[in-house]
């Protein structure tokens, strides 16, 4: 069966084709085929200086929601999970950019609430990207949607930490 993923983040097109060479059938914006695979991102922040303001940090998060519910029925019919991917962790953030730490601390929240009202249809996922890049993305989220990977949903998965003994399964090794 062909895995199918939408990509909606700003270096959307270097992460479909690390997708698309794991094998993945990237969608277009305006295709309607039942989902596997979510990837959305908020707008990337103002250049250091230039901060947010707590709406436009509002607007950023509603942004990211409005994408993930507008796929929830392409994702429900194939179980899919849907992978909000943050440079920071709310906590980092927050000390190097205050509108930043409210952006990826709404996102969390909003992912375990989406989880828990979606199971066990779609699970959902914040993932913390750091200095990782598409390469490392994509293979995060390629492993974790196989069938040895551990069912996440609803919580925050940092790269750095993804080979941690806590997300592995007897057989299965997190990307490399």
């Amino acid at each position: 069966m062909t895995r199918t993923v939408r990509v909606a983040t700003s270096d959307g097109d270097i992460l479909s084709g690390e997708l698309a060479a794991l094998g993945w059938t990237v969608e277009d914006r305006d295709a309607d085929t039942p989902l596997d695979l979510l990837i959305v991102a908020p707008a990337p922040q103002p250049p250091t200086g230039h901060m947010w303001s707590p709406g436009d940090a509002m607007d950023a998060v509603a942004e990211v929601i409005d994408r993930i519910v507008a796929q929830r029925d392409r994702l429900r019919s194939r179980h899919g999970l849907a992978v909000v991917a943050v440079a920071d962790s709310a906590q980092h953030a927050a000390v190097a950019r205050a509108a930043g730490g409210v952006v990826s601390a709404a996102l969390a929240m909003a992912v375990q609430v989406l989880a828990a009202d979606w199971a066990p249809d779609v699970r959902c996922l914040l993932v913390v990207i750091g200095d990782a890049g598409p390469h490392r993305l994509a293979a995060a989220v390629h492993w974790l949607t196989t069938p040895g990977a551990p069912a996440l949903t609803g919580q925050t998965v940092d790269l750095a930490a993804l080979g941690h003994a806590v997300l592995r399964v007897p057989g299965a090794q997190p990307p490399g």
